[in-house]
């Protein structure tokens, strides 16, 4: 097996250009991070937690938390473009209360990596978003998807899952919420 590194450079590069890819609208992702607010307050996440968003892209998980959900906690983005982070690497630096990692588990060689990261790191849990491979062709769905997630490996993970149309087919997406017990 060989393995390619890429510099920090290279990987802001990467995500400059992706990050200028034409975009549907918020309203149109809206329903992931509705998903992901539902079950962080059915959580009981609180305004004195601090939840780090892996892959925050545009931080759209923060204006929803706090536009709709009246969250008043600390929000912590990481993400490539921001900073450079390589997510196929990174390991979270402390603990947070919560993690989100929403529509990017699907993007990398090896998730259960990042999740199994995050868990040993969240005092309170975990919530993802992912597209359903049941209904979707997950692959062909975006050039940078390379692992398909499905409710059996987030189940076997820890996670329980519930199905949300997330991109316009019914069920067609993955919530999924991980709590410490």
């Amino acid at each position: 097996m060989t393995t390619t590194t890429t510099s920090a450079a290279d990987r802001i590069q990467r995500c400059e250009e992706y990050i200028h890819r034409p975009r549907t609208p918020y309203l149109a992702r809206k329903a992931r991070y509705d998903a992901a607010c539902h079950l962080l307050f059915k959580a009981r996440i609180s305004n004195d937690d601090i939840l780090a968003d892996v892959g925050a892209g545009m931080a759209e998980l923060d204006v929803c938390l706090r536009v709709d959900y009246g969250w008043r906690g600390r929000y912590v983005p990481v993400d490539g473009w921001l900073d450079g982070t390589d997510l196929e690497t990174w390991t979270p630096p402390r603990s947070f209360d919560w993690f989100a990692c929403l529509e990017v588990l699907e993007h990398l060689r090896d998730p259960e990596r990042l999740v199994t990261a995050m868990q040993a790191r969240a005092t309170r849990g975990l919530v993802i978003t992912t597209p359903n491979p049941e209904v979707w062709d997950v692959l062909s769905m975006d050039p940078t998807h390379i692992t398909p997630i499905s409710r059996d490996m987030l189940h076997d993970w820890g996670f329980a899952t519930t199905l949300h149309t997330f991109y316009g087919k019914y069920q067609d997406g993955i919530a999924g919420l991980w709590t410490r017990r």
